[in-house]
Parts: C-alpha cells; structure tokens; sequence
C-alpha cells in the first residue's frame, strides 16, 4: 500500500465529520424519547383518544382508556366510584364522605385539590392526569386546553329543566356520559342504573303526581354555606320537592341557587325544613330563636339529608332513594310501607357489591347517627 496523499488524508478527515452527527443521534435519540414525555402537555401521552358527546351537544376528544381521573366537578366521583372506576381517581376537589372511603380505603392515597374556580394547571401535569372532569365554566376549561389538558363537564349548562320529564332525562344524559367517557362496562353499568332509577321515580310519581297542591307541604329546602342558602325554580331542590309531593316555598327566587332572608323564611312558614349540607343535626335552627315561631320548628319536622357516597340531597346518584325518603317525609300516612331501607340495602349490594346492616342503613338515613 502506497504513502496516503495529502488529498487522502482531506478526504479521511470529510468522512469522519460526516460521521459524527450520525454517531451523536444514535446516542442521543433514545435519551431525548425517554425523556420526552416529561416536557409534553398530558394529552399527547394519554394513548388513543375517542369523540364523545357531552349533555351540552357538543363533541369532545377524551382518552379511551383512562387511566389516572381527576374527580374536580362536585358530584363526578360518586359517579365515577358507581360505574366501577374508582380505583382510577387520582386527584379530586372535595373531602369525601365517611362512607366513600368506607367503600373505597384507597381513596385516603387521592390527592385533593380545591379546584373550583382555578385549576392547578401545573400540578395537573406533574401528576399525570389524563382525564379531568369539571364544571361547566368556560374560561377554566380553556385554560387546561392550552395547557394540553383534556377536560370534559358533565353537567348540563343550558337552561333549567321546565317539566319533570325533561329534569329526569337531563340527569340520565349525565349518567350516560360518564358511561360514554369511561368505556364499554361503564357504559353496561349506566344503563342499568338508569333503569333503576326509572323504576324508582315512577314507582313515587304514581302517588305524588295525584296530590293536589293544596294538599302538597311547604318545604324549606337549605342548600349551601349557610342556613339562608336555597334554591329556585327549575333547580334540583325545585323539582325534587316536587316529584316528592311537595312545594318548594323559594319557588319564585328564580333559578338555580338563591339566597333567602329570614323575613322571607318566616312569611312562608314551611311545614318542613330539609337541610342539604353536611351536619350532623337540626339543633342550629331549633336552638335559634329567630326560627321558633316557624311551623316546621314548632312541630319538629326540620330533617338533615341521609348522607351515603355522597350527599343525597345535592347531586348524588343515590337520588332516587332520596326521592322515596323525601316522600316518606313529606307524606307519612300516604307512604307508611314504603321501604326505602331495603330498597337503599338493594341499591348498594348492587351497585357498590357492599351488603349493608341494618345499623349501617340506619346510619346513612339518619347522618346524626355515628357510623359503626
């Protein structure tokens, strides 16, 4: 072999600095890959995705399997938990009830994250979330879609249900949903709910629809912070006390969530007083003197709302035993065999594979009751 050439050796030297950029990306392409993920919004790691509708009528992109839920809109673990998934949640925006985590033990490991009115975009990320499910409010739902969030609302933003039939399909459109976003099982389990609910409902509205209004009770229904927090027409209280066979005084207040004064409270002196908020007794009103002169005090007739995966009385999907409780409440003679102890023992050996004691029943009807 000759003596290489000074043209060989510029020739030697353009091969091999053609081969470093070569040899650095097959070092640092599998390094940049693995490390990937971590500077990429949520979605673009969240596997295939799927287009669902939501209860507004608008499509959305979600996650087909997902696989870590964030529960950020009120009710939407119990929904969750119901339809088997609950071992999915991973972040949520509330305390859960006692019996949540009764059912659920794992449910203490679940970060909680006061989300309502601003979502913790950052941490969302940090932990993986690849589905979260939250009110409707649409500058909070955009900021997570700039971040690469996928965020879908359950509930329905239009206008208030004007008729019991359009309230009941309203809230099976909501059940659906989540059996639509969470897969084929889900889905399975949402359908037969939704048969169990019609059949409780209908099995009351039968008796309640025939009560004529002057023979239906005056209901004070308490929802929110405080003792003067209701709810007007076309609202959840609004149609509950009626399918049950009674009538909402704060009716006129308008719709959704309202605030009444004590002079209101007093001129429509309610028959009953129903309180949706998580206490454990009536005594802060029957020990409040402003409240004495009002019939429901005077004749002991203010309830706490049964308390079970969530509260009855503010969203739950256990409503339709609230609904059956509200019409024993409301009309003890007409409903005197009605058994919603039993029928709340069915309810849970079926849906949440828990048998209850009578004492345990005893317990989510009557929240003052320590759970044993």
């Amino acid at each position: 072999m000759g003596r290489k050439t000074s043209i060989d050796r510029e020739r030697e030297n353009e091969k091999e600095k053609r081969a470093w950029p070569a040899f650095i990306a097959a070092i640092m392409l599998p390094v940049i890959f693995l490390f990937l993920p971590l500077f990429l919004p949520a979605c673009t790691w969240a596997g295939a995705m799927k287009t669902v509708t939501t209860p507004d009528g608008e499509t959305a992109q979600v996650p087909v399997d997902p696989k870590r839920i964030a529960c950020f809109y009120g009710p939407s673990y119990e929904k969750v938990f119901l339809l088997n998934m609950g071992d999915r949640v991973a972040a949520m925006s509330i305390t859960q009830t006692p019996w949540a985590h009764k059912l659920n033990p794992d449910l203490k490991k679940v970060a909680v994250m006061p989300s309502y009115d601003n979502p913790d975009v950052e941490r969302i990320l940090q932990m993986g979330i690849d589905l979260v499910f939250y009110w409707t409010m649409p500058g909070q739902m955009r900021k997570m879609a700039m971040a690469g969030i996928t965020a879908v609302s359950p509930n329905y933003g239009g206008p208030s249900p004007v008729s019991r039939e359009e309230f009941m399909g309203q809230y099976k459109r909501e059940i659906r949903f989540y059996g639509d976003v969470l897969g084929e099982k889900a889905r399975k389990i949402a359908d037969s709910y939704c048969d169990e609910y019609d059949q409780k409902v209908k099995g009351v509205l039968a008796a309640t629809s025939r009560i004529p209004v002057g023979a239906r009770p005056k209901v004070y229904y308490i929802t929110g912070r405080d003792v003067f927090s209701t709810q007007g027409t076309g609202s959840l209280a609004y149609w509950l006390v009626d399918m049950a066979g009674g009538s909402l005084v704060s009716k006129d207040l308008g719709p959704g969530f309202a605030e009444a004064s004590m002079e209101q409270i007093i001129a429509w002196n309610p028959d009953i007083i129903v309180i949706s908020m998580r206490v454990s007794s009536p005594d802060a009103i029957y020990n409040d003197p402003r409240w004495k002169g009002i019939r429901a005090v005077k004749e002991k007739r203010v309830y706490v709302c049964p308390e079970g995966v969530f509260l009855w009385g503010h969203g739950s999907s256990e409503v339709h035993l609230f609904l059956m409780w509200l019409a024993r409440i409301f009309h003890p003679d007409r409903f005197r065999d009605l058994d919603v102890e039993t029928a709340t023992k069915d309810y849970y050996a079926r849906f949440y594979h828990y048998n209850l004691t009578t004492e345990e029943v005893k317990s989510i009807l009557n929240p003052a009751r320590p759970m044993e």
